[in-house]
């Protein structure tokens, strides 16, 4: 197993894994603290997958627009694609 953490920020983070019931696992830290975790079959790599994850991030941690969360899920999602790869698999 691999643990993918995807840094949106200096406060905010979020680890990716597989998970035991469904297919991913997500992990959101804010400030060092864990606020949320939750296992879903919705992959970060797709468009439904990332939405779902922003706004799990959006309702958790106070004082994120949207708009930027999904900016920063974006890139970062992207920057981390071989790692994503290889602990989901091929899309």
């Amino acid at each position: 197993m691999t643990v993918v953490v995807i840094d949106l920020d200096e406060s905010l983070s979020v680890t990716m894994t597989t998970g035991t019931s469904k297919p991913c696992s997500y992990t959101i830290i804010y400030q060092g603290e864990e606020v949320a975790q939750y296992e879903t079959s919705a992959d970060p790599r797709t468009a439904g997958g990332r939405v779902g994850l922003r706004n799990i991030v959006c309702r958790r941690v106070p004082n994120y627009d949207k708009a930027v969360v999904d900016e920063q899920l974006t890139t970062s999602i992207a920057e981390h694609a071989e790692a994503l790869t290889e602990e989901f698999g091929s899309r």
